[in-house]
């Protein structure tokens, strides 16, 4: 399949000589859908540079066994040093290959997808705040990990093309297994859509279980 310019889907990710590279978050956690399909994220959430120049960068690589045959999908996520979404991108390759661009700027978010349908290009308001979620994607709930009960903001999913508002309606101590052994965690619920999203965090944020009930995802983390 053809492929977007390399302005689009190579990002400037190189900090400048010298600068800090920080690991915030890395992993793998094993995931299953309710589709059949079953497989592992592996991920790395990297705060690159200093001060103002500092950015944020989140990636991974999923590899999915599903009813259709293999698929690898492969996220890439730049933010600013408070977390603010800057540009976005994700690589499907499988049955229904698919390329997704998510740039910002002018008060809008301008998604360009290219898969074996053609070319689209859609716009979203960009909302002050907004985060990025894409479904069966479990490491990019840690930049919702700062929110507080009853706080709300807008997240994008650029896969299925839905807009909306997630609201953190409850927080709770809880245990929760990781890796065959019982930890205590976070247990946050989350509500968008109608659809509610569980999710268990240990005392550095970092995401150790997410389930979505409504469409049967399920990751469970297995390296901490």
């Amino acid at each position: 399949m053809h492929r977007f310019p390399a302005v689009l889907f190579l990002f400037g990710l190189a900090a400048p000589a010298g600068a800090q590279n920080v690991v915030l978050d890395e992993g793998e956690f094993h995931v299953t859908q309710a589709e059949g399909g079953v497989g592992t994220e592996t991920f790395a959430i990297r705060r690159l540079g200093q001060g103002v120049d500092a950015y944020v960068i989140a990636n991974a690589v999923i590899e999915l066994d599903l009813p259709a045959g293999h698929e690898q999908v492969k996220p890439l996520l730049q933010t600013g040093p408070d977390l603010s979404f800057s540009r976005y991108q994700v690589e499907v390759a499988g049955a229904d290959p698919v390329e997704i661009a998510v740039t910002s700027g002018d008060r809008r978010l301008l998604a360009r997808t290219r898969s074996s349908r053609g070319e689209q290009e859609r716009e979203f308001r960009a909302a002050t705040g907004t985060v990025l979620l894409e479904h069966g994607v479990a490491h990019l709930y840690w930049f919702l990990s700062r929110m507080s009960e009853g706080d709300a903001t807008t997240v994008l999913v650029p896969r299925t093309g839905a807009q909306g508002r997630i609201v953190l309606i409850s927080v709770r101590p809880g245990p929760v297994r990781v890796a065959g052994a019982q930890h205590q965690a976070r247990h946050v619920t989350f509500e968008m859509n109608g659809a509610l999203h569980e999710v268990w965090y240990d005392s550095e944020d970092r995401v150790l279980r997410v389930e979505v009930p409504e469409s049967g995802f399920l990751a469970e983390r297995t390296i901490r």
